[in-house]
């Protein structure tokens, strides 16, 4: 998908939901959303998808809400986009070529944010810019 769709498709989503909240969108799809505490913190967020089950987005519940929102807005672009059959859209030798993560950060900064809210067009922005937005929103709870 071209970058241009995956920011149209989050701003669908946006106006057609009329939300940004990447909890509420996951439930209209059918894919279930839960956060657990007992992952290790280093493990912030991650996606299951197999056939004939239910895409599950695992969301770390040590993190502060604005933080799940951040990571579960990430995986639910790789739960919209991707449809390998993958346990972990970790960056791998297998996605590494793919775009996957580029894919899933735009989708998250253009559900999450305005492009207003930047200097530049976010379809300008490099993976390591959309990656550095989202990251300075994410903290551990404290």
């Amino acid at each position: 998908m071209k970058a241009k769709d995956i920011k149209k498709l989050a701003e669908d989503l946006r106006k057609n939901y009329n939300t940004r909240n990447p909890f509420e969108l996951a439930e209209k799809y059918g894919i279930r959303v839960v956060v657990s505490k007992m992952l290790p913190i280093d493990r912030k967020a991650y996606t299951i998808r197999s056939d004939n089950y239910p895409t599950i987005i695992i969301i770390n519940g040590r993190y502060e809400h604005k933080s799940q929102l951040v990571l579960c807005a990430h995986e639910l672009g790789h739960a919209l986009l991707h449809s390998d059959d993958i346990n972990n859209f970790a960056v791998t030798s297998k996605n590494a070529f793919k775009n996957v993560e580029y894919e899933a950060n735009l989708f998250a900064v253009s559900l999450l944010f305005n492009e207003s809210d930047f200097n530049m067009k976010v379809l300008n922005m490099s993976n390591y810019l959309l990656k550095q937005v989202l990251d300075y929103n994410i903290a551990v709870e404290e």
